[in-house]
């Protein structure tokens, strides 16, 4: 049965929103899901590659008006077949480096299901082929305005989640400071079993406490803008954060060689006061 072509708008426009909804999920209100992140790089990485496919459709979409084009378009999908195995196993591996064993077998185990599925149909292109545009608009629209959405909603989000996160530590530090106040001192340490101040953001576990001299640092790890880092913001009151990259250098490092090994490539201000971001690679 032909697909009318109405129908093939609307799987092209909820093909974008699922991408899009997935790369948002880390940076939304909500309890924390530790599949936000995985399923958010993945996303972010096939709209990346799958701007392969855009050649592609330019080709496919010209196959309709060029009877040499379209005796080739076998090759160009079995050209597609290939892109879309690359791109899936990218994804799969994107899953597996962030720890997400189990989500990666499976991205890999249904990406393997759709080429085979798809390889047998392919060889009808040699006797007839398609005149239809609908391959052309998934090939070329679906990878492109993905790509071109996800350059322009990231970064507003980032900033979301992140201004959320450090409003939402607000009661946290006031409680720390109304304990320093009774006793004097900051305390210890907060390591308990349950998180009783919540950063409130999906992709945001929970807030981390370390006495620093005679203050302290509040931060929390939210992902980052940039691909392949690692985003940590610090509170300290008195504007003195720090962030580390490994604890063996906070072990083997005196405090003066150890400001010049935190390992951070980037550090950058906030709007809100006491507060820094630091990118690590």
């Amino acid at each position: 049965m032909k697909i009318p072509m109405w129908a093939h708008f609307l799987l092209i426009i909820s093909a974008i929103a699922v991408v899009i909804l997935c790369t948002l999920l880390p940076f939304l209100p909500g309890p924390y899901d530790p599949l936000a992140l995985p399923l958010s790089m993945m996303a972010r990485v096939a709209g990346f590659f799958s701007l392969l496919f855009a050649p592609i459709g330019v080709l496919w979409m010209a196959s309709r008006y060029s009877r040499v084009l379209a005796a080739k378009q076998h090759t160009l999908a079995v050209a597609a077949l290939s892109v879309l195995s690359l791109v899936w196993a990218t994804v799969s591996l994107a899953a597996f480096a962030l720890g997400s064993l189990l989500l990666a077998l499976l991205c890999l185990a249904l990406g393997v299901y759709v080429v085979v599925s798809v390889k047998p149909r392919l060889k009808g292109l040699k006797m007839a082929p398609t005149s239809t545009a609908a391959p052309a608009l998934y090939f070329l629209v679906v990878p492109v305005a993905v790509f071109l959405l996800q350059q322009v909603v990231l970064e507003p989000a980032v900033q979301f989640s992140r201004n959320r996160a450090m409003n939402n530590s607000a009661q946290l530090i006031s409680d720390i400071q109304q304990y320093r106040a009774a006793r004097g001192h900051y305390p210890p340490s907060l390591l308990s079993v349950n998180k009783d101040y919540k950063p409130g953001v999906i992709g945001i576990e929970k807030f981390h406490y370390e006495p620093s001299g005679d203050a302290f640092n509040l931060l929390f790890e939210q992902p980052a803008s940039p691909l392949g880092t690692q985003e940590f913001v610090v509170y300290n009151p008195r504007g003195e954060q720090t962030a580390t990259s490994h604890a063996m250098d906070i072990l083997q490092y005196t405090p003066q060689t150890l400001e010049r090994a935190r390992g951070y490539y980037a550090m950058h201000d906030v709007p809100h006061t006491r507060w820094k971001y630091f990118w690590f690679d």
